[in-house]
C-alpha cells in the first residue's frame, strides 16, 4: 500500500482566520489536483503564531461553523491544520486538527510549550496532557506540534502506540547563519528529523511554515523522511510551496523487520526507572 502526502509550506496573516482559510482552500485544491491523500499545514496555520494578547480574539472552538468548509474538503482529502483552540473551560491550546470524511476526526493539543528566548507560549496557552496515536484512513498515525518533537519520548510513545507515520507541524523561526542558504538551527531540526525517523522506524512528515510575521522569519524546509532517514521530498527554504511525497508501507515493513529498535524497546523498564527517578526527586525536595 502506498499513500501520497502533500505538505503546504505556507505563511499566515496574523489573526485573520477568514483570509487564512481562503489561503488553505487554494493549497487544498492544489493537493487534490495532485491526487494527494492528505495535505498538512504548519503550526497555527489558521491563526498565525505571534498573537500575544490578541490570542483570545483569534481562538476557535473545534466545532466552530467557520471550519465547516475546511471539514467539507476532507471528504476528498485528509487535512491537518493548526489553530488556537478555545477549550471547554475557556482555556487556550495550541492545537493540531485532523479532518477526514467531512468532519474533525482527531485533535492534538501541544504538550510542551516553549517559554524561553523568543518564545512565551506558557503566557498564553495551556498545555495538552496526552500523546496518542489514532486510526485514520491513512493508517495509524500520530501528531506532534513543534516543541513536542524536541522531546524524544514523544515520537517513541506514538510509535509504541502503533503510529506508522509521525506528523510534526511547526512554526520554526530562523536563527543564526550557517554560511549557506539556511539558518543554523535548521541543521538541528533536520538532524532531529533524521534521528526520529530512524529510531522509531517511521515515516516522518515535517511541515514548517514560511514567511515573516511580527519581525520573525520562518525558514520552511519542510520534508518527508522514510524510516531509513532518507528524504522522500524536500521543500525550499523561506518560500511558500506545495510539495508531495510517497509513503510506501512495504518499505516501512522491511525497515521494521531489519531495524528492531521499536520492537525490542522495553516500556516497562522505562516506566519503572522514570518512576524511580521521579520518586527520588520528590524525596529530595
Amino acid at each position: 500500500m502506498k499513500i501520497k502526502i502533500a505538505i503546504a509550506q505556507t505563511g499566515s496573516i496574523l489573526g485573520d482566520v477568514a483570509k487564512n482559510l481562503q489561503h488553505h482552500y487554494q493549497f487544498i485544491e492544489q493537493a487534490i489536483a495532485a491526487q494527494a491523500d492528505v495535505v498538512v499545514f504548519p503550526e497555527l496555520s489558521l491563526t498565525g503564531y505571534s498573537l500575544k494578547d490578541a490570542v483570545y480574539e483569534a481562538a476557535l472552538t473545534c466545532d466552530d461553523p467557520i471550519l465547516d468548509k475546511l471539514a467539507g474538503y476532507s471528504r476528498h482529502i485528509s487535512i491537518i491544520a493548526g489553530l488556537v483552540e478555545m477549550g471547554e473551560a475557556y482555556e487556550l491550546f495550541n492545537t493540531a486538527l485532523y479532518f477526514e470524511n467531512g468532519q474533525r476526526h482527531f485533535k492534538h493539543r501541544k504538550v510542551y510549550l516553549p517559554t524561553y528566548g523568543l518564545f512565551e507560549e506558557q503566557r498564553y496557552f495551556s498545555a495538552g496532557n496526552r500523546l496518542r496515536a489514532f486510526d485514520s484512513r491513512l493508517g495509524r498515525i500520530g501528531l506532534m506540534v513543534c516543541e513536542d518533537f524536541w522531546h524524544p519520548t514523544s515520537g517513541i510513545i506514538l510509535a509504541q502506540d502503533g503510529a506508522k507515520i509521525l506528523f510534526v507541524i511547526s512554526a520554526g523561526i530562523g536563527r543564526g547563519v550557517s554560511g549557506g542558504d539556511k539558518p543554523e538551527n535548521a541543521e538541528v531540526w533536520e538532524t532531529l528529523n533524521r534521528a526520529a525517523a530512524i529510531t522509531t522506524t517511521s515515516y516522518l512528515v515535517y511541515a514548517n511554515r514560511s514567511g515573516v510575521e511580527d519581525g520573525l522569519i520562518f525558514w520552511g524546509g519542510s520534508e518527508i523522511l522514510n524510516p531509513y532517514g532518507q528524504a522522500e521530498c524536500k521543500a525550499g527554504y523561506f518560500s511558500e510551496e506545495l510539495i508531495t511525497g510517497e509513503v510506501d508501507f512495504l518499505k516501512l515493513k522491511h525497515a521494521r523487520l531489519i531495524n528492531r529498535l521499536l520492537s525490542d524497546e522495553k516500556p516497562e523498564l522505562i516506566r519503572r526507572e522514570l518512576e524511580r527517578i521521579e520518586t527520588a526527586k520528590r524525596e529530595y525536595k
